[in-house]
């Protein structure tokens, strides 16, 4: 997957989970997405291993005030999803599982 660009985003929610930033960020049509920091040496189309809601759905850069953060992210927007279902607390849940996915791929 080639990078989608660069998301300028103020995130409800940022977090870290074993040494990697995640964001929780409500788009324009008010339905969470989620993203997590991915590592310098990612290799092109790592992505594609990463079981994640959805897939991976965004790949690029978010920006948050001063700070510039290389990430892969999954939106809730699917066929059948809610945002009652996909509230802030699962998909902050779902962030932590991204982390997961991105450290086992890194150690493969």
């Amino acid at each position: 997957m080639e990078e989608y660009g660069t998301l300028h985003a103020e995130p409800i929610k940022v977090g870290k989970y074993k040494g990697h930033k995640y964001f929780v960020n409500m788009n324009q049509f008010l339905c969470l997405n989620g993203y997590a920091e991915i590592p310098e040496k990612w290799k092109e189309g790592e992505e594609d291993y990463i079981d994640v809601h959805g897939g991976v759905t965004f790949k690029g850069y978010l920006i948050n005030g001063e700070e510039k953060v290389r990430v892969i992210g999954f939106d809730t927007m699917h066929l059948g999803d809610s945002p009652t279902h996909w509230n802030l607390c699962r998909v902050e849940k779902e962030c932590k599982h991204l982390i997961d996915e991105i450290i086992e791929v890194m150690e493969d």
